[in-house]
């Protein structure tokens, strides 16, 4: 689903992967996806991968590839326009804006683009994922204010709300089949925004308490409820690192070794437990139930390839990342060229029971599919 970056680690994390892993049997090989300059920034269970690239001197442009070649993705009148989320039914998630325009959420299914519009009385609009039924996370800004909002498939905007705080901001950043959202809430302080990673579930946020530091903040979930993103560990200064966060328990999963500075991010997480992700000592890394794994060092070396941001993984293993080879940057997809382990971990909802769906459903089961899919054809409004 969702493909959001928020740490600048690629540079780093691409240079140092290699060093920290002993190369073996090759285990990923790396299938281009997208145009010279590309950025990966989602993936479905069919494999197909989208993204952005610089399709011009205005802004960025959106493309998808269903494995057919790399296609554009447009929207009438619009500057700029970016891939924010992917499901498995097709439908593409971006922003989009038109010169001198506020950013808009679209969504591209079956070769139309349907504006989504923003969000009445903000300054600014990002939407950042969408589920399998069209269910859409969005942020807005007012101000110093971030407040964050579910849109259903039919428009309707359901406010988050926030975790108890002063001064309270929230960001949405992904969403599951359930309905359940994470992300980061908190209070708007600087110089750093002191966000608490959050789990919204049947129209409730809980803070999910991590390591006695902040900042904490949850990237992803997956349909069993677990969570991961980063959360900080009480140093001077705080060290950071990717965790699962799974029947409520914190796992640390950076297996760094301890003489070293731990800063990691797990920036997408599978219905397995995988979890791939940034760290200055392994690279982009993999964590398959055991250990990280650095994920250059995971491939043959012989074509030159360094992997650099991965920003989702799917259930079948496949990696949508940002490879450079030649000193030029693609857009690739990493498939697996034998199975990995299984992650072992107690799922999120393992005493939750599925409750009768009302009109609008807070978690647990999708909406009427085709009812979604019907009203996600209609052509873009502007």
């Amino acid at each position: 689903m969702r493909m959001i970056n928020y740490l600048a680690l690629g540079v780093l994390t691409s240079a140092l992967g290699l060093t920290h892993a002993a190369l073996a049997a090759p285990e990923y090989r790396v299938t281009i996806v997208g145009p010279p300059g590309s950025v990966a920034t989602a993936i479905n269970n069919a494999g197909a991968v989208a993204g952005n690239h610089a399709g011009n001197v205005m802004g960025s442009r959106a493309f998808v590839n269903w494995g057919r070649g790399w296609v554009d993705l447009r929207v009438p009148g619009a500057a700029s326009a970016r891939v924010a989320a992917l499901n498995n039914r097709g439908q593409v998630l971006g922003n989009w804006h038109a010169v001198g325009g506020m950013a808009r959420g679209v969504i591209w299914h079956k070769g139309r683009a349907r504006d989504l519009g923003i969000v009445p009385g903000m300054l600014a609009t990002i939407h950042t994922d969408i589920n399998d039924a069209g269910y859409v996370t969005v942020y807005a800004r007012q101000e110093e204010a971030f407040s964050s909002y579910l849109r259903a498939p039919n428009g309707s905007l359901r406010a988050l709300g926030s975790l108890p705080v002063d001064n309270p901001i929230t960001e949405a950043v992904a969403i599951n089949n359930r309905n359940q959202i994470t992300g980061g809430s908190g209070e708007f302080v600087f110089p750093e925004l002191q966000y608490r990673a959050f789990l919204w579930s049947r129209g409730a946020m809980r803070e999910l308490v991590g390591f006695g530091a902040l900042p904490t903040r949850g990237l992803d979930i997956n349909d069993r409820g677990q969570v991961t993103g980063f959360a900080s560990i009480p140093f001077d200064p705080p060290l950071r690192v990717a965790y699962i966060h799974s029947n409520g328990r914190f796992l640390d999963i950076d297996s760094s070794p301890p003489e070293g500075r731990r800063y990691s991010i797990g920036e997408s997480i599978n219905n397995r437990g995988h979890v791939v992700g940034e760290s200055t000592y392994y690279g982009t890394f993999v964590y398959r139930g055991w250990r990280m794994e650095s994920i250059d060092a995971l491939l043959d070396p012989a074509p030159g390839w360094r992997i650099g941001t991965p920003a989702r993984i799917n259930d079948a293993g496949q990696i949508a990342a940002n490879g450079v080879r030649n000193g030029v940057q693609y857009a690739v997809r990493l498939d697996p060229i034998r199975p990995g382990g299984e992650a072992l971990l107690p799922t999120q909802s393992s005493t939750e029971t599925t409750p009768q769906v009302p009109d609008y459903p807070d978690v647990d089961a999708p909406p009427d599919l085709d009812a979604a899919a019907r009203e996600m054809a209609q052509p873009v409004q502007q």
